[in-house]
Order: structure tokens, then C-alpha cells, then sequence
């Protein structure tokens, strides 16, 4: 027989004391642990107190009359009481005007403002303003004064006179979505717009058309019209006189080079709209 299966025979003779009677000869005790009784006394205790607490700070909350709050913050505006005007900080421009309301609405505003899409000198603008107005001035613009909307910091303000009890509605300038039409757009001309600098009115077409492709932008056209069956004054102008005018969309194929230019606005970026006219309009000039 081999020797390993030999010694593995005699092991298995060999009986196995048991566990108790050898615990008794090495007098070797289990070791025991205390009972946590003090840890689940201040359990029981936290219980009623976390509870108590809770029940103040529901009561306490709903003491509070409708408006109370000096401050207001979602995830789409934030509104404060600051210097004797509600200030609001408009952190997400494109969300649902309802959130915008919801916030003026918990500290006692009938507010509501809907953000448009803007060319770049109108955004932080005021658009249209509706309602009944107390004394002091609504205001929009941008905080820091001169930032651009997107960058860290920078949001679109909306200001309220403290005390103001009436309603209004008010729409706000906003950077539009690229390809989005503007709704509120400055002269293509003014500081900040894409025909920064250049002058337009009363240059041929063909002439402006140069120098707006070294710009990189593509053009529509508006035909305008002094409409001579009308008395209303629509258009006034310290130096251009007053007119009744109407615009009417037309081809680029339908524009001369040499028509004349009246004006020109943005109309989405990358795109400015030119206003043009196959003569010259003058006050009383009633010619179709």
C-alpha cells in the first residue's frame, strides 16, 4: 500500500472530540456583546422630534400670506426684491413663459413677459409693454451691462417698481435660434448689426449689393410704397417728412440695380432685408 493512502486510512480512524467537551478542557467562553439599548432610546427620541419639527416648519410656511416672499427662484428665472424694484434674472430665455409667471406670481406680481427673438442691438429690449403702468419705469436690458447672453454671468434682466400692484404684459428681446426670424430688430446699420457704419438710404442697389456679399450675407427684398389713398402718417422722419408707407416681399429677379434703397433691417442672421423703392419718395409724392 502506498504510504500517503496509508496515513490518510489512520486519520480517518482517529475520532473527532466534541466541540463542547473541548471547550470545557481549554475553558475557552464565547465572547458577548452588549446590547445597543442607548442607541435605540435616541432613535426613538429622534423620531418624535424630526416629526415635531417638520409639523413647525408646514404650519410656519403656510402662515405666510400670498406675495410674502421677498425672493423667487426656478430653473428658468430667478426674481428678488433689490433698492426698491423687483429684479428678475432670466437664466434659461427659450423656457415656457408660464415659468416666468409662476415666479412673479410667489412674490405678489402680476407679471407676465414672453421672450422674442431679437437682432443683436434688441436683445434685453423691451418690445411691447401692456398693462396699467405706476409711476417708475419697467425696465429690461442686460447684467453686466454690454454682455452677451450665453456667456457665464450674463442674464437678461426684467425690472419691476417695488409696490407695483397691476397687471402687465411685457415682451423682451432674446438671442434668436440660428435660422430663427427676427420679431424686434434694429436699423442693419445701428452699433452691433450687420451693416454696422454703412450708409444706405438712397443708394442704388446694385451699388449696396457690393459691399453686403464682402460681408458674407445674403439679402430679401421688401418693395415700399407711399400709399396715396391713405391719410394716416405711419412713418415720420425729421428730415425724410412723414408718409403713409406699406411694404410689400418681392423677387430679387423684380429688383433693379438701380432702385433705390430706403432702408434696411435685419431679418435672421446672416440675412439683412432691404427696403427699396424704383423712385424716390417724397412727402406728397403719390406716385404707384
Amino acid at each position: 500500500m502506498h504510504e500517503i493512502e496509508l496515513v490518510e486510512r489512520m486519520r480517518a480512524q482517529i475520532p473527532l472530540p466534541d466541540p463542547g467537551e473541548l471547550a470545557a478542557r481549554i475553558d475557552w467562553r464565547p465572547e458577548r456583546r452588549p446590547p445597543r439599548r442607548r442607541a435605540r432610546v435616541r432613535l426613538l427620541v429622534l423620531a418624535p422630534v424630526t416629526a415635531a419639527l417638520a409639523a413647525v416648519v408646514l404650519t410656519a410656511l403656510s402662515a405666510l400670506p400670498p406675495g410674502a416672499a421677498t425672493s423667487y427662484a426656478n430653473a428658468a428665472i430667478a426674481v428678488t426684491q433689490e433698492d426698491g424694484e423687483w429684479v428678475a434674472r432670466i437664466k434659461d430665455p427659450l423656457a415656457e413663459s408660464a415659468k416666468y409667471t409662476e415666479a412673479f406670481g410667489a412674490v405678489g406680481l402680476d407679471v407676465g413677459i414672453q421672450l422674442v427673438p431679437a437682432s443683436p442691438a434688441r436683445v434685453g429690449d423691451l418690445v411691447l409693454v401692456e398693462g396699467v403702468r405706476p409711476s417708475g419705469d419697467f425696465r429690461g436690458g442686460l447684467e453686466p451691462e454690454g454682455c452677451r447672453v450665453g456667456q457665464a454671468g450674463c442674464h437678461l434682466t426684467f425690472r419691476v417698481p417695488a409696490g407695483f400692484k397691476g397687471p402687465v404684459r411685457a415682451q423682451l428681446g432674446r438671442p434668436a435660434a440660428p435660422g430663427e426670424p427676427y420679431q424686434a430688430a434694429a436699423r442693419a446699420t445701428d452699433p452691433g448689426e450687420m451693416l454696422e457704419g454703412v450708409t444706405v438710404e438712397g443708394r442704388p442697389v446694385g451699388e449696396l449689393l457690393a459691399e453686403i456679399r464682402e460681408r458674407g450675407l445674403t439679402v430679401v427684398y421688401q418693395r415700399v410704397r407711399d400709399d396715396p389713398a391713405s391719410t394716416d402718417i405711419n412713418f415720420a422722419d425729421g428730415r425724410r417728412g412723414e408718409f403713409h408707407l406699406t411694404y410689400e416681399p418681392v423677387g430679387a429677379a423684380d429688383v433693379g440695380e438701380d432702385w433705390l434703397v430706403w432702408n434696411a433691417l435685419p431679418d435672421r442672421e446672416g440675412v439683412v432685408r432691404l427696403q427699396v423703392t424704383p423712385y424716390p419718395l417724397r412727402p406728397g409724392n403719390r406716385r404707384r
